[in-house]
Order: structure tokens, then C-alpha cells, then sequence
């Protein structure tokens, strides 16, 4: 009668060869890694033909002028884009000089993973000039091919961005900024709220930075150059993130925004003020007698740790339209 026993035993332990040899198989699968949106090689070319093609546009004035910066910009890029080719005859060489992009060697930063839409590629160029750094993000949306420059900016004076992961297997985008030290919306706000004229509003999760300190400086500069003859006010208003990606080693992550300034003069009693020749190429106004707004696209890029103070590293801002009578 031992047989059934024998018989139990030999399929027990059939079944125990058959589980061992099944853990042992599945440890020596190595689990997939993330993969980058973009090939290697192809944000690298990518990069470099869209970052030439948004130059060159941004100087063309000709009738098809528009149509190229529709095809090399997007969004805010793009009105700004169209703002700086209008007002083109109002810079003179020197200008045109500093801001000149250098095509030459533009180099990939990052390049966010498959499945996160839009793609993005986070690209660094250089002004010819002074060979200062340039940030320039670079998105495709969901279902087109065709990459385009949404946001530009050169990188401030002394300012770093740490390394991205690898663009072999992509970094993650921010998304809505979980496990960082301020969400992006936050630190976009708390920016705004600390260049605003009058007023400026401290902010502790943001470190002190030169752009921030210019544009202050800058406003304070104008109230007092009209104070004999009205009010000088300056609004930031955030309008949206445009992208970023996480960083290597959670170290935060870079993101971009944008945000519109308006600047607004009230005059106490009618006169006459001239304005720039740039306001007048965008807006035909000539003159001023009791008030103007001038708007203005700003461009901030910010490196947010997952601990500590958030950091402008690029900010940039172009006129882009006025009012007045």
C-alpha cells in the first residue's frame, strides 16, 4: 500500500523542480528600462535642423517670413518670434550682434522617455558673440513628427543646469511636479509675485538671482524717471508651464514657463511722451499723452530640487505688443 505515498512524492517534488526552475529563469530576465521619445542620433539631428531653421527665421522679414517662424515656433515662441522679426528695424547692429544664434554646435541635453507626451528634447546652443550659453526646448505634440521651438533663453551669468539621464534611455518629465520642493505653478507664481512693481513679495523657496534683481531694479528705475509726471506699475502674469524634464540623480528637475509682463505708465496730467521705435513698429502708437501698456513675453527657465530653494537659470523677455493714447 506505500505506493500512492511514493507517487505523491514524485509529483511533489516534479512540482517544486518545475517552480525552481521557473524563479531561476524569470532572475536571469533583466527588466526593460525606460526608453528615450526620440532616438539618440535623430535628437541630435533634430536639434540642430530645427534650432538653424528658427534662426534663420526669426530674421527673415520677408513675405514668407511668418510662415517659417509658424513652422520653427510654437506658442509664446512664436509670438515672440514674430514680435522680434517686426521690430527688427529698430535694433540697431550691435543688437543684432548679441543676439545672434550660433548654429554650429548645438548639443542635446535630455531627451524625455516614449509614452510622455509632448516629446521633448532639451537642446543647448550658443550666442556668437560671447558664446554664452542658450537653453532651447524643443516639443512635438502628441501624434506630428515635426519638433519646434517652445521655449528659448539664454542661460544667466553664472547659473548651472545638472545632468539629465542618459538620452539613450531618456529622463522623465515633470509633470505636475510631484516630489519636488515646489511645484512648478508654485515657483512660477512665487517669481512673478517677487519682480512685480510696486510691492515685490518675498519669496523664501526661490534663491536670489540676477534676473529677478534686474527686473526690479529696472522698475524701479522707470517709476522714478516719470514720478514728476504719473505712476509706473509692472504685472507678471504666469501663463502656463511650457515643459521640462526630471533631472539624473533626483536632483529636481528644469522647467520652463511662461509669464506676461505688462508694464503700464499713468500720466497726472496730459503731455507728450515718445515712445521706442520698437512700440511703434508693433502698435503704430506715436505717441503718448495719458497712459500706455506695454506687454511683454518673459521666458524663465528654473531648476526645482526635490529639497531646498528653487533657481532661475534663463530668463528672457521680448516686447510683443502696446496701448496708448
Amino acid at each position: 500500500m506505500p505506493r500512492p505515498a511514493l507517487r505523491r512524492s514524485a509529483v511533489a517534488a516534479a512540482l517544486l523542480a518545475t517552480a525552481t526552475l521557473a524563479a531561476c529563469t524569470g532572475s536571469d530576465t533583466p527588466e526593460a528600462g525606460p526608453s528615450p521619445a526620440v532616438a539618440q542620433s535623430a535628437a541630435a539631428s533634430t536639434a540642430t535642423s530645427v534650432v538653424a531653421a528658427a534662426e534663420k527665421a526669426l530674421g527673415d522679414t520677408t513675405a514668407t517670413g511668418g510662415t517659417a517662424r509658424q513652422a520653427a515656433f510654437s506658442g509664446a515662441a512664436l509670438r515672440s518670434a514674430d514680435a522680434w522679426a517686426k521690430t527688427l528695424g529698430a535694433k540697431s547692429a550691435a543688437q543684432r550682434a548679441d543676439a545672434a544664434l550660433s548654429t554650429a554646435a548645438v548639443k542635446v541635453l535630455g531627451v524625455s522617455r516614449a509614452g510622455e507626451e509632448p516629446r521633448q528634447i532639451l537642446a543647448q546652443a550658443s550666442l556668437k558673440k560671447s558664446s554664452a550659453p542658450v537653453l532651447v526646448l524643443l516639443q512635438a505634440a502628441k501624434g506630428s513628427d515635426r519638433f519646434t521651438v517652445a521655449a528659448q533663453t539664454p542661460v544667466l551669468a553664472g547659473a548651472t543646469v545638472d545632468a539629465l539621464d542618459a538620452a539613450t534611455s531618456g529622463s522623465a518629465s515633470v509633470g505636475d511636479g510631484s516630489g519636488l520642493a515646489l511645484t512648478p505653478d508654485a515657483a512660477v507664481q512665487a517669481f512673478a509675485e517677487s519682480v512685480r512693481y510696486p510691492d515685490p513679495k518675498s519669496a523664501s523657496g526661490l534663491a536670489a538671482d540676477p534676473a529677478a534683481q534686474q527686473l526690479r531694479a529696472a522698475a524701479a528705475a522707470q517709476a522714478k524717471s516719470i514720478s514728476g509726471q504719473g505712476t509706473f506699475t509692472s504685472e507678471h502674469t504666469p501663463k502656463g508651464v511650457v515643459g521640462g524634464l526630471r533631472l539624473a540623480g533626483g536632483k529636481g528637475a528644469v522647467v520652463f514657463a511662461d509669464l506676461q509682463r505688462v508694464d503700464a505708465i499713468a500720466l497726472r496730467n496730459q503731455t507728450k511722451l515718445t515712445p521706442g521705435k520698437d512700440v511703434t513698429l508693433l502698435s503704430g502708437l506715436k505717441q503718448i499723452t495719458t497712459e500706455a501698456a506695454l506687454t511683454s513675453n518673459e521666458t524663465v527657465a528654473m531648476v526645482i530640487p526635490e529639497s531646498g530653494q528653487a533657481r532661475v537659470v534663463a530668463f528672457s523677455d521680448q516686447l510683443v505688443g502696446a496701448t496708448g493714447r
